[in-house]
């Protein structure tokens, strides 16, 4: 197997395009889509992974819930934008919020799981 395929990076770049990938589908609707609010989950869980894949690729690093964050800020954002200009689709700020949410949840979850492994004490 290639070395880069490997790449904790190059795990996270194809779960940023899984993101977009999917932003990109016009009038994509999640299962159960008629319950109110299913969708946010939905985009909380997609960051949480995004999320600890983050964390994971910087190998923890300090501050990991303000890491998420950022993250889950930054591309949250840029996903909405972009879902905007995609036909049935439209920008929700409350997506936004799930997308932070979720990658915060999923780059502390990270960080807290690979510290317990690492500390006995804490186990």
């Amino acid at each position: 197997m290639p070395t880069f395929l490997r790449s904790r990076w190059f795990h996270l770049a194809l779960w940023l395009g899984v993101v977009f990938g999917l932003s990109s589908i016009p009038d994509l609707k999640p299962p159960g889509a008629g319950i109110a609010g299913i969708d946010k989950l939905f985009h909380a869980g997609e960051y949480a992974v995004l999320g600890a894949l983050w964390g994971r690729a910087r190998r923890g690093g300090r501050w990991p819930a303000l890491q998420g964050a950022l993250v889950g800020l930054v591309v949250g954002s840029l996903d909405e934008l972009s879902q905007g200009r995609v036909p049935g689709r439209e920008k929700d700020v409350l997506d936004a919020v799930a997308d932070l949410l979720g990658a915060t949840c999923g780059c502390l979850a990270w960080s807290l799981w690979t510290r317990r492994r690492r500390d006995p004490i804490l186990s």
